[in-house]
């Protein structure tokens, strides 16, 4: 009896101890705690509230949130950009959260989802898989699967983590992440989150930094031709940027494959919060990595509702046009940084900081022109309006001195007989009717799939062009035939300028 009951006890042992050991899921531990954010809960608590604190001037998103483009970089150089979309999340009726990024230090091929059954860790506690949402990624197609050595050192979804246990209350994940970046892997993602049918309790997340390690002023071009992408909802074109180098983004990969999935599910609006790069943070502005905070989302919308959007429209352009109605000493503070910003660049390759009243703190596009002896010496701008109107403007003056392709670099004992002219632009109005179209009052842009041409006002004027003249030199400055203008599927869009000059 003694036998049989000692028997009977160890074998009962030893069932609850694998029943102990499966009911406990996996810990996935943090990796890169006290070196990309800190690693005691107090610190990071305090760092994410600062950040989110810090966060100012959101737009109103009317409408359903269905994804979020956030960087991935150590959080004191990024995360005050990543606070931008994260605020949005606040109060909201998110619960799923599909993380996706790219592979830093581990090959393999398709994606891999490290759930279900995984719980991960990090300073401010653990959160819980999605087992059914990772499931079913899992079943969708056999070069889905779950690869742990892609996740156990990888830092771009756990940077993203500390926000989201800041700004909602009781919520799972799903964590994916991507191998190569290629055609087939990012066709692969963007299908396989369309097929998950997600509600308006679910948000994907892209994780990625943009360019690397170049000068600011260069580096600004990769960056806005790809927020030029985004906001125009066709990843398409930021697909194909990407794989000829004009785009760089370390994530871009699944960025393209969100935006593809969330239009899947019916968005028709993306939004810039905020851009930035590292050199604002440690004012090193000659090797910088860029950082981008988007939302992608649809927008709300009523039957019948035309009218009342052409009126929305038409009162947001004319409070865009009231933000750049700029005072004379606002014009000349601009030539001023535009101006100092060249001499310390050509000394000693930085970007000043200055100190500006509010009004120019603005979000505002704009291009700055050199004129040598009244001959041009440089001409760049930045057409849409991501950064504050005098970092634009400081920028522009950098890349029109020493990046415009037409001409070469401007040597320091030229810029005595540099005079150099601004003009700051309001945000772009798709033309509907080529009557709309007011010569010397509007600048033209003109694109055809990956070409597009952009021609100030004051072009047209200088030249005596008439409107014919001035679309058909537009269609040139895109690589166009100079008839494209008429053709099926060429948008034109134009624009304003507050020009002003030393």
């Amino acid at each position: 009896m003694k036998v049989i009951g000692t028997k009977v006890i160890i074998f009962t042992v030893i069932i609850l101890i694998l029943f102990m050991a499966d009911s406990y899921a996996e810990i996935r531990k943090p990796a890169v705690a006290g070196a990309f954010y800190p690693g005691t809960a107090g610190e990071l608590r305090q760092m994410i509230e600062r950040h989110l604190a810090g966060v100012s001037d959101l737009p109103d998103i009317d409408g359903q949130i269905m994804a979020l483009i956030v960087p991935h970089a150590g959080l004191v150089y990024s995360g005050q950009i990543a606070a931008h979309a994260y605020k949005l999340l606040e109060n909201s009726p998110v619960c799923k959260v599909i993380l996706c990024g790219p592979t830093h230090r581990y090959r393999f091929d398709g994606l891999s989802v490290y759930g279900p059954g995984v719980e991960w860790e990090t300073p401010l506690g653990e959160l819980t898989c999605d087992d059914d949402l990772c499931s079913r990624l899992l079943k969708f197609s056999d070069r889905i699967n779950i690869v742990p050595e892609a996740h156990l050192q990888e830092h771009c979804l756990e940077v993203q983590l500390p926000y989201l246990q800041s700004v909602l209350d009781d919520f799972k994940i799903v964590p994916v992440i991507m191998g190569p970046q290629d055609p087939s892997n990012i066709k692969l993602l963007a299908d396989a989150l369309a097929s998950l049918d997600l509600d308006s309790t679910a948000v994907m997340v892209a994780s990625t930094d943009w360019q690397h390690y170049r000068p600011a002023s260069e580096g600004w071009k990769y960056d806005s031709t790809g927020i030029q992408c985004l906001e125009d909802m066709d990843p398409d074109r930021l697909e194909k940027y990407l794989h000829t180098g004009k785009v760089e983004m370390c994530g871009g990969g699944a960025a393209v494959a969100v935006l593809k999935a969330a239009m899947d599910r019916g968005a028709d609006r993306v939004k810039i919060l905020k851009y930035g790069d590292s050199g604002d943070v440690s004012g090193d502005k000659t090797a910088v990595v860029g950082y981008v905070a988007a939302v992608v989302y649809k927008a709300s919308k009523t039957e019948n509702d035309g009218n009342k959007e052409k009126k929305e429209k038409a009162t947001d352009m004319k409070e865009e046009l009231e933000k750049f109605e700029l005072s004379d000493s606002d014009k000349t503070r601009l030539l001023q940084i535009a101006r100092e910003t060249i001499q310390k660049y050509l000394a000693d390759g930085k970007i000043p900081e200055f100190e500006v009243p509010d009004n120019l703190k603005i979000p505002g596009a704009a291009f700055v022109t050199l004129e040598e002896h009244d001959n041009l010496r440089g001409c760049i701008g930045h057409v849409v309006a991501v950064e504050p109107l005098y970092k634009t403007v400081a920028v522009c003056a950098v890349q029109a001195a020493v990046s415009d392709p037409r001409f070469p670099s401007v040597r320091p004992e030229e810029l005595k007989d540099i005079h150099i002219e601004i003009s700051v632009l309001t945000p772009q109005q798709k033309v509907e009717s080529l009557d709309e179209i007011e010569v010397g009052r509007d600048g033209l842009v003109i694109a055809q799939g990956d070409r597009r041409g952009l021609l100030l006002p004051q072009v047209a004027v200088e030249y005596g062009w008439n409107r014919t003249e001035f679309l058909q030199h537009t269609c040139r400055k895109a690589g166009l035939p100079v008839n494209a203008y008429q053709f099926p599927g060429t948008e034109i869009y134009k624009f304003q300028a507050l020009i002003f000059g030393e």
